[in-house]
């Protein structure tokens, strides 16, 4: 067995380099760009994308909190308006004002509860939009339009 050896290995691959035709290189460098301007648009979404989700989730977390504190409020109504008809009850002096002030308590109470669950309603409808939108916002800057 014989060993072939080479005494000038760089003048060999300056030869192979030198025989590769000019378009070849000119279409690896071509895709070589095109990948980087890709990898540009894909991190470029991905920031748009992570400022989406920050958004919505920033929104979400508000919308919660209002909520939690309007559940918190109505609640404090409630027990404020029971103990007031407590009071109210032991001071009756006969069957009849108890019987009244039971009425008024439950016709009160009752109004106090629709208004309270509205406002929880309007609480949660204003917070889904705000969450929508931002939603639809972030996915138009994430997706670029279409040309029609």
């Amino acid at each position: 067995m014989t060993e072939t050896s080479n005494p000038n290995p760089t003048a060999t691959i300056t030869d192979v380099v030198s025989q590769i035709p000019e378009a070849a290189r000119e279409f690896v460098r071509k895709a070589s760009e095109t990948g980087m301007e890709r990898a540009a648009r894909v991190h470029s979404g991905a920031e748009g994308v992570a400022a989406t989700v920050y958004d919505v989730a920033s929104l979400s977390m508000n919308g919660s909190a209002q909520i939690a504190t309007s559940l918190m409020k109505a609640a404090h109504q409630n027990a404020q308006a029971t103990l007031g008809m407590i009071g109210k009850l032991a001071g009756a002096k006969c069957l009849g004002d108890a019987a009244t002030v039971q009425l008024d308590f439950v016709r009160d109470y009752g109004k106090a509860n629709v208004e309270q669950v509205r406002e929880i309603a309007d609480i949660a409808r204003k917070g889904y939009g705000d969450i929508e939108k931002a939603v639809r916002d972030g996915y138009a800057k994430v997706v670029p339009a279409k040309a029609a």
